[in-house]
């Protein structure tokens, strides 16, 4: 069976009311076409939690590999926006089969709790620097606040001078602007020149990584840069993995960041708990991360003939997985569309994927955040909303463009 279009107007999914509030529709999918196709674009959207996991299971069906994005035409319809086969969108999260498991074992074990936790100090140093302002000013907006902290953490684990904080930041949000399904002919020049720019300049680094930053044990850029010269990987890999690194690392955390601080302001009560019980902190992060996943879906494409349920797929076709709609399925998530910190299994969501493409960097993320909300609560006595936030224009990332808040110390 073919699968439906999802709607009648082929636009809404670029619409801002979607954009802001995509919920209801996704519940409407959920119950009556979890699988449905995107126009003519040939991307299917699947908002189910179960067709969801058995298609990540399915990875000889399915490849992750980053083949296409949707986006909006001249004319308005989705359409589908091809990348050439250069293997430059296959590294680490967008990488396959033994390709995918070669660049996760190189850094897997820097990302473990075992590994980050000398860097929580670090992390703390920032956090606090960048709430030093918001506390002079009794509040205001939050965006460089949450932008900084990640992008610098990832600098520093990849060992780069740390003098470089504004460019490492519009560095990481390049790729959620790329993947924002609306992005003019010549935003597209300035992004794919900024990128070039960060590659020339991670490449540089990676070429002198014997002077890369001395203060933690094993800079990133030099394992890769060992890995290399033993031919685990090559040059144009490690120079792609620490691209990816810095989207994924950077726009991520600094989205779920945001969602934080939107959801600790904007509930009072679950802001007293958290006041009164630190130890809270984990379970309403893992919430915030079912209610507001920072990535709102990842891509699939199909790889040969076959079948998701009553469904069929033919190879080229791609799929947008919503970790939107997954995380409040209602057949997983007892009242779905609320905030509970009493959850039984709070981690249950897929926030950060599933399987073996689970986000590498999930511990790391989850300590920015923790350690960011923590000097949040310990240096405040109450926060609040100033006036209502603004979403970035995306179909991929939920973050804010806008998030002003009130501070009483």
């Amino acid at each position: 069976m073919r699968a439906p279009h999802y709607s009648k107007n082929t636009n809404e999914i670029f619409s801002p009311e979607f954009i802001n509030d995509p919920f209801p529709l996704y519940a409407h999918l959920r119950a009556e076409k979890p699988i449905s196709e995107i126009g003519n674009s040939g991307f299917f959207l699947v908002t189910s939690s179960e067709f969801i996991r058995e298609i990540l299971k399915r990875e000889e069906d399915f490849s992750a590999n980053l083949v296409g994005v949707l986006y909006k035409t001249s004319e308005g319809f989705p359409g589908s926006f091809d990348f050439p086969d250069t293997g430059a969108t296959s590294v680490i999260a967008t990488a396959d089969g033994e390709d995918h498991a070669r660049h996760r074992k190189i850094l897997s074990p820097a990302f473990t709790q075992q590994a980050l936790v000398n860097f929580e100090n670090y992390i703390r140093d920032i956090a606090q620097e960048g709430l030093n302002e918001l506390l002079f000013d009794r509040g205001g907006s939050c965006i460089q606040f949450i932008e900084k902290i990640p992008a610098l953490a990832v600098a520093k684990l990849l060992g780069l001078p740390c003098g470089e904080s504004d460019q490492f930041t519009k560095w990481a949000m390049i790729g959620g602007y790329m993947l924002a399904g609306e992005v003019s002919a010549k935003e597209l020049e300035n992004l794919a020149r900024e990128t070039s720019a960060m590659k020339s300049y991670l490449s540089m680094h990676f070429d002198q990584s014997h002077c890369l930053d001395s203060t933690i044990s094993k800079p990133l850029l030099k394992l890769l840069h060992s890995e290399c010269n033993e031919g685990t990987i090559t040059k144009d890999e490690a120079i792609g993995i620490s691209v990816i690194l810095f989207g994924a690392g950077g726009e991520s955390t600094s989205a779920l960041m945001g969602s934080c601080i939107f959801y600790l302001a904007s509930l009072p009560k679950i802001q007293e708990e958290l006041r009164s019980n630190l130890q809270l902190i984990d379970k309403f992060i893992e919430e915030v991360i079912r209610l507001s996943p920072p990535f709102k879906f990842h891509y699939r494409s199909v790889r040969s003939s076959c079948k998701i349920g009553s469904y069929d797929f033919l190879p080229g076709q791609k799929l947008m997985l919503s970790w939107d709609s997954a995380n409040r399925d209602e057949t997983i998530f007892e009242d779905s569309d609320n905030f509970s910190l009493n959850r039984k299994r709070p981690k249950n969501h897929m926030g950060f994927g599933r399987g073996s493409h689970f986000c590498l960097g999930a511990v790391l993320a989850r300590l920015e955040t923790k350690v960011m909300i923590e000097e949040l609560i310990n240096r405040t006595s109450n926060i609040r909303l100033q006036n209502t936030p603004s979403y970035f224009t995306s179909i991929f990332v939920r973050r804010f463009n806008s998030l002003n808040i009130s501070i009483e110390i």
